[in-house]
């Protein structure tokens, strides 16, 4: 796809000697701790999401040295997962964009991705309005573990277990997947559980590539798609999908992410990623038998 690379050409040309994009100065607000990080979306953790959306080579060299410079900047060793400080602590949409990377341009996951897992095996919340087990020590970050916990770091926990190897998907990993397919399911993908016709979330209707800390319907499906997961609760989803099919057979990029170090197309025009996840997520769910 040409457009593809010449997008990554273009998020290459901007990458800095030591292999990162945008950086804080020293004396920034947020330096050191959201180094990396922040501005959103030029930073290099962004930036690296973008290329993994875009499925850069995985072993391309050029990625392998900011990779480990921002598992290592954001690793927790005490806590055994990947934090921003005290900062709305644990964060797992975090750990779960970071895991995805990992697993995306390694071949094996580090030993603090396999950590990160297994602490949100144990500590990660599904609770839907409710506190359906007794509030913990985690529940103080209410951005996360709000009565409804965040549903992107559910979200964003399933895409980096997905792609977790098979073979390196232990019990705990497999057991948190598990749950957070059943969340999102439980959801109908992108509704309210108590109002089917409800959008769960501003703009997780909207389609848009790529998806960094939030998420919408698309990115969803597809992960679901990924796993081989059909039940009839994602019909709905895909009777949106379809809707939204031009008659050109495109769909549009309807909510752009701005700041990126490269853009990936136009807001309310036809788009080639957008359209390539969406023909792969009917494919799959068209010619599958629902459980």
């Amino acid at each position: 796809m040409k457009e593809k690379e010449a997008i990554i050409s273009k998020i290459f040309e901007q990458q800095g000697s030591n292999g990162c994009w945008k950086m804080l100065d020293v004396g920034h607000k947020y330096y050191p701790v959201y180094q990396h990080y922040v501005p959103n979306f030029k930073a290099t953790l962004w930036t690296l999401i973008l290329l993994a959306d875009l499925e850069l080579d995985p072993s391309d060299e050029r990625v392998k040295r900011p990779l480990e410079t921002i598992k290592n900047h954001f690793s927790d060793s005490k806590q055994g997962i990947y934090s921003l400080g005290n900062d709305h602590f644990p964060i797992p949409c975090l750990n779960g964009n970071l895991i995805y990377l990992d697993a995306y341009f390694n071949p094996s996951l580090s030993e603090q991705s396999l950590s990160a897992i297994n602490f949100f095996s144990i500590n990660q919340r599904f609770d839907d309005g409710n506190y359906i087990e007794p509030k913990n020590a985690y529940c103080k970050n209410t951005s996360c573990y709000g009565k409804h916990t965040c549903y992107w770091g559910v979200v964003k926990l399933l895409k980096g277990l997905s792609f977790v190897s098979e073979k390196e998907r232990t019990p705990e990993a497999k057991s948190l997947l598990e749950r957070c397919i059943a969340f999102v399911l439980h959801h109908h993908v992108c509704f309210s559980s108590r109002n089917p016709q409800k959008p769960l979330s501003n703009n997780i209707e909207k389609l848009g590539f790529p998806c960094m800390y939030k998420s919408n319907y698309l990115e969803i499906l597809w992960l679901l798609k990924r796993e081989g997961v059909y039940s009839r609760n994602v019909d709905e989803a895909l009777k949106l999908l379809q809707s939204k099919q031009q008659p050109d057979g495109t769909w549009l990029l309807e909510k752009q992410i701005a700041n990126m170090v490269a853009g990936v197309g136009s807001e309310n025009r036809p788009n080639p990623f957008v359209t390539q996840r969406a023909n792969e997520i009917l494919s799959f769910f068209y010619n599958s038998t629902p459980t």
